[in-house]
């Protein structure tokens, strides 16, 4: 996508850390997304905010309910983006996005999944809408180090119109961490690589602190460094509820 990946978020313990079916696994709050799909007649919904210097978005929200034991269905928005500068505050509306997940491949050391969506243009006026369908495919993955340690990523790929046709490449790679059978926390790092040099590029280390109320409910914390001029630094929080 073009603009505001943080929905794009991911849950990097999926896959290792042996929960069951269940307990819930959000997307949220990383930039990857997790291989595990929400299973028929399950539910999930999540929520969160973002912060910047320069903006605030939220409600940064997913509904996400599985269709079959492989296959799920996504419905994204990351709802009312707050800018402030010199020159004023301005509020606009984000996008509409559907997508699906599909489970490749799963065993016990690794997982593979495919990601497919695009967005649905609210306002062709507003500066953060595509103004146009914005499609992504993305190739996720999750591997086993050991009971509490765990490495995952994506490659992903997007294309929308911005003056002229403007492809991104959006790898990502992290490691996650299983400290309790309810607390954990990760570190990625993803770079957005766009084909034209007129588009900025980021580069963000980001992380997170994550708790498991309950088999249904999960909290998280998270922060991001920018690496580069061109990538804001951001901290925000979550929720996750499965019904």
């Amino acid at each position: 996508m073009s603009v505001n990946y943080k929905m794009m978020v991911l849950f990097l313990l999926s896959g290792f850390l042996g929960l069951c079916a269940d307990t819930i696994v959000p997307d949220r709050p990383g930039f990857s997304t997790g291989t595990y799909t929400v299973q028929p007649g399950k539910l999930n919904v999540e929520i969160g905010y973002n912060y910047t210097k320069t903006d605030e978005t939220l409600p940064l929200m997913v509904l996400r309910t599985g269709i079959t034991e492989k296959l799920e269905f996504n419905l994204m928005y990351d709802g009312l983006d707050f800018k402030h500068s010199d020159q004023g505050s301005y509020t606009w509306s984000s996008d509409l996005i559907v997508g699906v997940k599909y489970r490749l491949y799963e065993s016990d050391l690794y997982n593979f999944t495919f990601m497919g969506y695009t967005s649905l243009p609210v306002d062709n006026t507003q500066d953060i809408s595509s103004e146009s369908m914005t499609p992504l495919v993305a190739f996720l993955w999750d591997y086993t180090l050991s009971d509490t340690v765990g490495l995952c990523g994506t490659l992903q790929g997007s294309t929308y119109y911005d003056n002229e046709r403007v492809y991104d490449f959006q790898p990502a790679v992290g490691i996650s961490f299983a400290h309790t059978d309810k607390f954990s926390s990760y570190l990625e790092l993803y770079s957005i690589i766009p084909s034209s040099t007129a588009q900025r590029g980021e580069n963000v280390l980001d992380g997170a602190l994550i708790y498991l109320l309950s088999d249904d409910v999960q909290i998280d914390i998270n922060a991001g460094l920018g690496l580069d001029k061109y990538s804001d630094d951001f901290v925000g929080f979550g929720v996750a509820v499965q019904f």
